[in-house]
């Protein structure tokens, strides 16, 4: 199992999550996610990122057939040992087909605005994920945190074993006002080959008080609701916590 996420990412592949627990076993909610793990250039930070990421967006337009939402993801709660770039770049699009889309107009039309990003920031590996909500997160699309773990599956335990307890935790959480969305990522293509995680536990909360305020609850009565859904299905590795901030978005022409 890896773990280190950045690690993970940087050999890795993108996240976003399992499927939609609903007891009809309907499809779920489902986007395509890509990740680049990036460090900054000499002299450069954030500021700079915000600034080109502007220009970017201002360039884009009129130039893309799909939507495509772009964020930072910055490392918050992590052991030093884990994190060996300053940021990942996350973008969202639709589904794989529009990610696909996007990648080819972006390298078809994006040479030169591709290279006022590598002032900025060297970005290392590109990998895809596909991401299934659980329990929507009410304000995507601002900023906010994301803990994440990476998890193995047991031996002989299927996705639909696993959306039948999705179903009574996402029920749990809804019932008990849990203040954070749901979801689980998938690894694909761009995964590193000796990869063991089969998928990732994403939880997204608006504040790092709200992301605690759901800590708290599990203790007060959400472990063992979970242990007894999940204990026998899957095990993850320790969480970790990144802030996730937008820095643009691509709209279609």
């Amino acid at each position: 199992m890896k773990r280190s996420m950045i690690s993970a990412i940087l050999v890795l592949s993108g996240m976003f999550l399992v499927s939609q627990a609903l007891a009809d076993h309907h499809m779920p909610s489902r986007s395509a996610v890509e990740y680049l793990g990036c460090t900054f250039n000499d002299d450069q930070s954030m500021d700079d990122l915000r600034d080109v990421s502007a220009k970017w967006e201002k360039w884009s337009k009129g130039k893309f057939s799909e939507d495509y939402t772009a964020f930072s993801l910055r490392p918050i709660l992590t052991s030093g040992g884990d994190v060996e770039a300053d940021y990942i770049w996350m973008g969202i699009a639709k589904n794989q087909e529009a990610m696909g889309r996007i990648k080819d107009e972006w390298f078809n039309k994006g040479q030169k605005m591709a290279a006022k990003f590598a002032e900025v920031s060297t970005c290392a590996g590109n990998g895809l994920m596909d991401s299934f909500v659980l329990k929507p997160y009410e304000k995507m699309g601002e900023a906010g945190y994301i803990q994440i773990n990476a998890c193995e599956m047991n031996d002989g335990v299927t996705n639909d074993d696993i959306a039948m307890a999705d179903a009574k935790w996402v029920t749990w959480m809804t019932e008990n006002n849990m203040p954070v969305g749901a979801y689980r990522w998938f690894p694909g293509v761009g995964d590193a080959r000796d990869s063991t995680t089969d998928f990732y536990n994403v939880y997204v909360a608006e504040s790092l008080a709200d992301r605690g305020k759901a800590h708290d609850m599990m203790y007060a009565g959400g472990f063992p609701v979970a242990t007894e859904l999940y204990g026998e299905l899957y095990t993850c590795d320790n969480p970790r916590v990144w802030f996730a901030e937008p820095v643009g978005a691509v709209k279609a022409k």
